[in-house]
């Protein structure tokens, strides 16, 4: 079993944020794995080349079942995952503004959704996913993917624009940045700034500075448990404990202490498997 972050290859580097490989196996009869998922700064190609796994919207009580390669935008709502005791996947976390630039894609049009990819970004990808269904090692995994997505780095039409380090500099410190001296630093106006915003990253800034924000105070908590609520909203940005509660319902669905006690019982946690960083070379 597996649960690991990994850094991309150096050429990727620019569009690739991370990869994040697990794999969950049990060999005990029917066991389920739920994976309480509230949003986080992250926009998403995932394969899942062995088995799929159904989402639940904590908001709107939407199933899902999704396929063995999807697309995410940024998402905006909690899910729960509910994972099978044999399971594998490979999530390509991109770069801010990186994924319009590779696809093409406006993320507008996939906010909060998770796509097939064929129906989005071509039928290639179904081979793709074909090769990592029988890959032979996790590394092979890894390699196929870079494969995949340097082609795609070659062949873009869209380059970068202030998107890509605004959104970067949003994610890092989402309280330092006023939106005017962002769009001044772009030399946009405001409400261009905003407009290719939504256009490429999904959401506007202030809306990414908040899920950003609320991802910092969990993390945080996650890596602090000894520190109370208090402590931990005014470390991260909020005004006051009620001001992260506040976030917290709307991106959790519920309050800091139901949606951290829910945590401790993912599926990761519960097989005692240890977060690790790794390069791929």
């Amino acid at each position: 079993m597996v649960f690991e972050h990994i850094t991309p290859s150096p050429f990727l580097a620019p569009f690739v944020k991370k990869y994040l490989l697990l794999h969950f196996k049990v060999k005990q009869g029917n066991v389920s794995f739920v994976k309480p998922y509230p949003p986080c700064p992250e926009q998403c190609l995932t394969f899942n080349p062995r088995t799929p796994l159904t989402s639940i919207n904590q908001h709107t009580d939407e199933v899902v079942q999704r396929g063995a390669c999807y697309v995410s935008g940024q998402q905006v709502s909690r899910l729960n995952l509910h994972i099978s005791n044999d399971y594998i996947m490979l999530k390509v976390v991109f770069w801010p503004d990186a994924m319009y630039q590779l696809f093409g894609v406006p993320l507008r049009c996939i906010t909060d959704q998770y796509l097939d990819t064929e129906s989005v970004i071509g039928h290639e990808i179904k081979t793709v996913n074909e090769q990592m269904a029988n890959a032979s090692s996790y590394h092979d995994i890894i390699t196929i993917a870079e494969a995949y997505l340097w082609q795609k780095a070659k062949k873009r039409k869209i380059d970068a624009s202030p998107v890509a380090q605004i959104g970067q500099l949003l994610i890092k410190d989402p309280n330092r940045f006023s939106l005017d001296w962002l769009a001044n630093q772009a030399c946009w106006s405001p409400r261009h700034l905003e407009r290719q915003f939504i256009e490429r990253m999904g959401v506007s800034p202030k809306f990414l500075a908040r899920i950003s924000r609320f991802d910092k105070a969990f993390e945080f908590k996650q890596q602090n448990p000894s520190l109370d609520w208090l402590s931990i909203a005014l470390q991260t940005g909020y005004n006051d404990y009620q001001h992260l509660v506040k976030d917290f319902k709307q991106f959790a669905g519920v309050t800091p202490n139901l949606i951290l006690q829910a945590e401790l019982d993912s599926p990761e946690r519960r097989l005692g498997l240890v977060t690790k960083t790794m390069a791929t070379r």
